[in-house]
């Protein structure tokens, strides 16, 4: 598999899309509503990158850093390119950018049920926190990262 590179993005629209239609099942399962507001008030707080696979974009990702650790707001891997570990490449990668700012952890936050949830699992973050969704749960998960020497 070629690398996955991380380009910078400048596209709201584009993002947005791609974020409210990978995220529809989750909200409705949730009983959550798209909050278009919320996602533009957020866009410039946060550090946004395509993930491009050979010159293609095949997902995005936004984080901040706060207090030594990356929050991880969003990781979407589009449709079309799923089931071929994009997702945890892309983990590594924002680990990797975590670490290169000196961040003890990553966190992030799932909603039960999403695919994304076993993904984060697998890749060792642990549960550090739960809050509920009119039909569901929000997990809070962490990750500490390695002290650089």
């Amino acid at each position: 598999m070629p690398s996955l590179l991380l380009v910078p993005c400048d596209d709201l629209r584009a993002a947005q899309a791609l974020v409210r239609g990978n995220m529809a099942e989750d909200y409705q399962r949730h009983g959550l509503s798209w909050d278009e507001d919320s996602f533009i008030q957020r866009w410039p707080r946060l550090e946004w990158r395509w993930l491009m696979l050979a010159r293609r974009r095949c997902g995005l990702l936004a984080w901040e850093v706060l207090e030594a650790r990356l929050y991880l707001r969003e990781l979407q891997v589009m449709a079309d390119e799923r089931g071929r570990g994009l997702g945890s490449l892309a983990l590594g990668r924002v680990e990797q950018e975590a670490m290169a700012q000196g961040c003890t952890a990553v966190r992030l936050k799932v909603l039960s049920g999403s695919r994304a949830a076993a993904l984060y699992r697998r890749c060792g973050y642990q549960q550090v926190q739960m809050t509920p969704t009119p039909r569901g749960q929000t997990y809070g998960l962490e990750k500490a990262l390695p002290l650089k020497i």
